[in-house]
């Protein structure tokens, strides 16, 4: 029997997070940000766009989606036609006006991919006309209490760390790059039997299994290569490529397996649907963004807002942050004052001070 599934959910300031658990342990995580409304498209939705360029030279369709910072990139066959889903091929023309879905978001600097629903559908000015269902949910989604949020501010900060601890001891190196996702497997202070190779293969299959539910975690795709701990039995390099095949039986994205090297490294393919967090929540350098830090400043003061009843709450940002909270589209004055009065303020600390991205503090006065 298959362990039961909860969802964690809480629809803060700027951005509702989700996260699927089962058996106590967190598996998945989506993030919708307010900020990316009209800006960037998301797995699932449904567009009426217009062919704004057919490039032959890079084999694809540039769509207008209506959306400030993207356009939908549509693939384009040898023979200069698209295929709409399920059906023929068809050719398109600039200019044309067509209903797309959108197949996988916009991630390292490119365009979401989409697929053709429909052509000569003319007419209307780009703009979506449909979401996938399970982001209509978190729409309706509410506010967490405190430890609840509390639970989900430590998912989201386990998933944007380099290090991530295995079950019994032992440690997994989570490298995303340009090119692939690089996954190294340590020892650590981990404890075993004293035949060296059952406890390699007892850390691999461990390490299997936390790999899995990272790369899910974390939204990871592309290709990825896990480096485990050395073994000189086949039949356990044959036992190891098994377990992470099963690790992997309940992932909801296509994967494509390698196999096992004789340098012990494990390759995989995985389908890149969703942005991946580290790319949505951190600067090319691996600071938070200003929008990440702004947002969980905003979450701080409701925090010291309803623990500290009528008290008022003062927070102090780094400059950066702070123009972010300044330039930001979303009314979160407005928001934040509904839910715990007008009783705080928010300022910027002195230029010259060092205060990096991440550190907020948040207090009553």
């Amino acid at each position: 029997m298959s362990e039961a599934l909860e969802t964690w959910i809480d629809a803060s300031i700027g951005e509702t997070r989700e996260v699927l658990v089962r058996g106590g342990r967190p598996i998945a995580l989506r993030i919708a940000r307010a900020s990316d409304e009209g800006v960037r498209a998301r797995w699932g939705e449904l567009y009426v766009g217009r062919v704004r360029e057919i490039d032959r030279r890079r084999r694809g369709v540039f769509v207008d989606l209506g959306l400030r910072d993207e356009f939908g990139f549509l693939p384009l066959g040898e023979d200069g036609r698209v295929r709409r889903a399920g059906k023929e091929r068809v050719s398109l023309t600039e200019g044309m006006g067509v209903v797309v879905h959108v197949t996988r978001e916009g991630a390292r600097g490119k365009n979401p991919v989409i697929e053709l629903q429909e052509s000569d559908h003319d007419g209307e000015a780009p703009h979506r006309i449909g979401q996938h269902e399970a982001d209509e949910e978190l729409v309706l989604a509410k506010s967490a209490d405190a430890q609840l949020r509390t639970k989900i501010d430590a998912v989201v900060e386990d998933a944007l760390a380099r290090i991530a601890p295995l079950p019994g001891g032992g440690v997994l190196s989570i490298e995303p790059t340009s090119a692939l996702v690089a996954i190294d497997v340590d020892s650590g202070a981990r404890q075993g039997s004293g035949d060296p190779e059952r406890f390699a293969l007892d850390l691999n299959i461990a390490a299997a299994q936390e790999a899995a539910r990272q790369i899910r975690l974390r939204n990871l795709g592309g290709l990825i290569a896990i480096d485990f701990v050395s073994m000189r039995a086949k039949s356990h390099g044959k036992q190891l490529e098994e377990a992470v095949r099963a690790a992997f039986a309940d992932d909801p994205w296509s994967i494509q397996f390698g196999g096992l090297s004789r340098f012990g490294v494990f390759d995989m393919a995985r389908a890149q649907l969703r942005r991946p967090l580290h790319e949505q929540m951190r600067d090319a350098d691996g600071r938070l963004t200003a929008e990440t830090a702004a947002l969980m400043a905003l979450r701080a003061i409701e925090r010291e807002g309803r623990a500290q009843t009528g008290r008022q709450i003062a927070c102090t940002v780094s400059p950066g942050v702070k123009a972010w909270l300044d330039a930001a589209e979303i009314d979160w004055r407005a928001q934040l004052s509904n839910r715990i009065g007008m009783r705080w303020t928010l300022d910027a600390a002195p230029q010259e001070a060092f205060w990096p991205r991440d550190r907020i503090d948040a207090r009553a006065v």
